[in-house]
């Protein structure tokens, strides 16, 4: 029998090293501002360290009811580490917004955002959107920015530059925060 351990942590404590940690990027992309006023998720991308975990995106002809298929995947997927994306607490909003919805039940998420740790680490004239943010770092991106996987794939580079310049060492430094999933 080989059992197999995992090196990295996926529910740290806030002394728990950045690199002793699983992280999880998550960029979406939505048709509005408001979830309560119609808005809906169109792209969803979660990447690990190294890859693309998952990658969704509507099209004009699917259904919103396809998106309610991918959403137990996403889901799942933001519980197999700590969520790092810029502006997160708007992605999170709308995910939870989208589960309560049609009933589910998401984890309890640990997460980093960004943009925070941007306001942090850097300078108060410093502008802290994401596309300022990547010519800052002299950070290049394949793809166009505000599609969910090029978003998501510039977080990554982004958090571990942020990481190296404030010197963070811990996720507590990180300013990990905790969101308690509730329905009720």
């Amino acid at each position: 029998m080989t059992t197999t351990y995992s090196l990295r942590k996926n529910t740290p404590s806030a002394k728990t090293s950045v690199e002793l940690c699983n992280f999880i990027f998550l960029d979406i992309e939505t048709t509005g501002l408001r979830p309560d006023r119609g808005a809906k998720i169109t792209e969803v991308a979660i990447l690990n360290r190294n890859s693309n975990l998952l990658q969704w995106k509507s099209d004009a002809e699917l259904s919103p009811e396809i998106f309610q298929i991918e959403l137990p995947k996403i889901l799942n997927h933001l519980q197999h580490g700590v969520v790092v994306g810029h502006n997160l607490r708007f992605d999170l909003w709308f995910i939870s917004y989208e589960a309560e919805r049609v009933g589910l039940e998401g984890p309890d998420i640990r997460f980093i955002d960004t943009l925070s740790l941007s306001r942090k680490v850097l300078s108060k004239n410093t502008g802290y959107r994401l596309g300022t943010l990547l010519k800052h770092f002299e950070i290049h991106v394949a793809g166009k920015l505000h599609t969910a996987i090029t978003d998501a794939e510039a977080t990554r580079a982004l958090f571990w530059k942020l990481v190296e310049a404030g010197d963070i060492s811990t996720v507590g430094d990180a300013g990990i925060k905790q969101l308690k999933w509730t329905n009720s």
